[in-house]
């Protein structure tokens, strides 16, 4: 069974601390990204491997994700 995961650098008092949030599915990803990453990177994971590196361009309600 899958163990996704989003990955995003925190851009808090903590510079390069990585924050990580579990997801069910791929969709449900790139809306966790979407909403708390509306611009910048973001790294989707399943269990131990690297899927895919996402960076998100922004253009307000028309924004879309890269895959890198």
């Amino acid at each position: 069974m899958p163990h996704y995961r989003i990955e995003y650098l925190s851009q808090g008092l903590n510079p390069g601390e990585r924050m990580s949030m579990p997801v069910p599915d791929l969709r449900t990803a790139l809306i966790v990204a979407d909403i708390n990453r509306p611009t910048g990177d973001v790294e989707l994971w399943d269990g131990q491997q690297q899927i895919a590196r996402l960076h998100r361009e922004d253009g307000g309600r028309s924004g879309y994700w890269q895959i890198g």
